[in-house]
């Protein structure tokens, strides 16, 4: 997401008019500058809660008699693999210096402008950010609370990344921010150069914090409310964090801040999660997710993106050594980065002891369903899918043909139970990502695809180059028995026939509505509409799901079907053909007569029962 984002869906682009937002006079703070190194200060109002316009502020100095300075706002956010086009959201953008003499400045394209400097050693830029749009990949502000993504807001220099930054915020009344980047005892918040700012996400608003250590290292949750149970919430957390201490060898960051900011006016349950290097942004829905902090879903999310401090921020794929900003990054490792990530995700709750052993078999089962039944996993390969999701972005997750979190889920859990099977238990996938780490250190080039070949072949004992090209680089089929039974565990696939309507239902106080229709599916050929309340299904009352189940159970696929329909205060009876869809059933449970040396294998990836 990465952005390991979860159901995502889509915006609408609306037309909009801002009140023109008036910016005073600011004390600017400046980073001290070494051998005339450029330097960048940036200052962020929001004049009004409740306003979606946001003042930035961009400051470039020491600037040694340039004639021109170009600056640039990303195309992407890191993690989140989609081109965003920011740019689209910034305007009225000005250039001048300190005491506001107007500098010319032309956009280059659509997203670099070049200021005229006119040798002047200082230059000031001033734009606003329009942030409507509520996603951890960026920018938006509510009433009480907002969140701003660094790369949809900050003006970066293309060939100036390196300079260190500050940042200074003016909030409303009442509101506080919440970032993992240092803070200066003035207030301002500093960092090392452009990408450590961006990789930093800030929330803002009526916040509140729960704050503690692990290992010596200081933990924050930021919340927009204090959840019913808040010591559940972070001795979750907390033991996230110390399952994979464990695991990895200690932890690779000096702090860490789990950001939980609600979508606004959301009643079904979504969540959305992007890794950062000291933290983690996670959109939820419904506001009362948090109460329970024992829900799997939040679990998984909460776990896959801290997992991601280990797996993509501190252990990056060659690829993202050197990242360009204004264009995609491609990397077959994205199977690595987010497959094998989610795989952890559910290994980290399982040692937590956060999920039960069922709660485990159930994701995989979960994982392996997605990818038997899915077409594309016979022709599209980890690596080709890691490369293509660029084609549609991670908002429109549904519409990648093969999904790298869920078979990269799987195929990481064969590469575990290999190495295990070569190793007589000794080794297994958490040591290939030790060894990686040790070998692969945080400033080098990071690792490649040949790398993880060639340490897992030399784990194992052997050459494990054919798996990597069948199950990787190419589609064949899974072998998912002969995986699953060294591993204690038997798999169950059985195929099973459905009937398709072709619309969704959701409860409502006044019934169940008929919630979306798939304009391909029987409803989408029938007169049903999106809205229309659902009366009786072939003569048959129905009020709730349990009801409608059982009116479904007693019809047959092809045959005209009578719904009556409450529409606009009137009946309405529409005929819909449901259609029969087949499927393959799948279910894993452990071998009720394990071998000592399968036991001990299952045991080692799913805990003792």
């Amino acid at each position: 997401m990465a952005v390991a984002c979860y159901a995502i869906s889509e915006w609408v682009v609306r037309r909009f008019s801002v009140a023109l937002v008036l910016l005073g006079c600011f004390t600017l703070s400046w980073v001290t500058s070494a051998a005339g190194q450029p330097t960048v200060a940036y200052r962020v109002t929001i004049t009004t809660a409740g306003d979606a316009v946001a003042a930035v502020e961009m400051t470039v100095r020491d600037l040694a008699n340039r004639s021109t300075l170009e600056v640039a706002l990303p195309a992407w956010t890191p993690g989140s693999y989609e081109i965003l086009n920011h740019a689209k959201h910034l305007f009225d953008l000005t250039a001048s210096t300190p005491d506001g003499r107007p500098l010319p400045i032309r956009r280059r394209d659509k997203q670099t402008w070049r200021v005229v400097c006119r040798q002047e050693s200082t230059v000031v830029l001033r734009y606003r950010i329009l942030c409507e749009r509520q996603s951890v990949d960026a920018n938006w502000l509510g009433e009480t609370y907002g969140q701003l993504v660094g790369a949809a807001t900050f003006l970066y220099l293309p060939d100036g990344r390196s300079v260190p930054a500050t940042l200074a915020l003016q909030l409303p009344l009442g509101w506080e921010a919440a970032t993992p980047l240092d803070r200066r005892p003035n207030g301002d918040y500093v960092a090392d150069n452009y990408d450590a700012l961006i990789d930093a996400p800030l929330v803002v608003g009526q916040l509140t914090r729960l704050d503690f250590t692990v290992r010596d290292k200081p933990i924050s949750i930021v919340l927009t409310h204090r959840p019913k149970d808040p010591a559940g919430l972070q001795t979750a957390v907390a033991k996230i964090v110390e399952a994979y201490a464990d695991l990895m060898g200690g932890l690779p960051f000096k702090r860490y801040m789990v950001q939980y900011i609600p979508f606004e006016d959301e009643d079904e349950e979504r969540l959305e999660g992007l890794e950062h290097a000291n933290g983690t942004l996670i959109n939820y829905a419904p506001a009362t997710l948090l109460d329970n902090p024992r829900a799997k879903s939040l679990l998984a999310v909460t776990a896959h993106e801290i997992f991601h401090a280990w797996n993509v921020k501190r252990l990056k794929p060659c690829e993202f050594a050197d990242y360009p900003l204004d264009r995609e990054l491609y990397t077959p490792q994205l199977w690595f980065v987010e497959g094998v990530t989610e795989y952890y995700a559910w290994r980290g709750l399982r040692r937590a002891g956060l999920v039960s052993a069922e709660d485990w078999d159930e994701a995989v089962q979960i994982a392996l369903s997605d990818v038997i039944n899915n077409p594309a996993a016979k022709s599209v390969s980890l690596t080709d899918a890691s490369l293509a999701t660029w084609l549609v972005g991670t908002s429109n997750f549904e519409d990648i043909p093969l999904d790298y979190y869920r078979k990269g889920f799987v195929v990481a859990l064969m590469l575990d139970v290999e190495l295990r099977v070569r190793t007589a238990n000794a080794r297994g996938l958490d040591d290939l990502l030790r060894q990686l780490l040790a070998e692969f250190p945080e400033e080098g080039p990071g690792y490649c695809a040949d790398d993880i070949v060639r340490l897992a072949g030399e784990l194992a004992g052997r050459d494990l180059a054919p798996f990597f090209h069948r199950f990787v680089e190419g589609t064949d089929e899974l072998p998912i028995d002969a995986v699953l039974a060294p591993a204690g565990l038997s798999v169950l696939i059985e195929p099973l026939t459905e009937l398709d309507f072709g619309f969704e239902l959701a409860p409502t106080s006044a019934g169940l509505v008929i919630a979306e229709i798939d304009p391909d599916g029987p409803a989408g050929k029938s007169e049903l509409e999106e809205g229309d309340l659902l009366r009786t299904v072939a003569g048959r009352p129905v009020r709730s799901e349990d009801e409608v189940g059982a009116a479904f159970a007693r019809l047959r696929p092809n045959t005209p079907v009578k719904l009556v329909v409450l529409r606009d205060k009137r009946l309405i009876t529409v005929t819909i053909v449901p259609e029969a869809v087949t499927t393959l059933d799948v279910a894993v449970a452990p071998l009720s007569l394990p071998t000592p040396e399968q036991k001990a294998i299952r045991v080692a990836l799913r805990g003792a029962e």
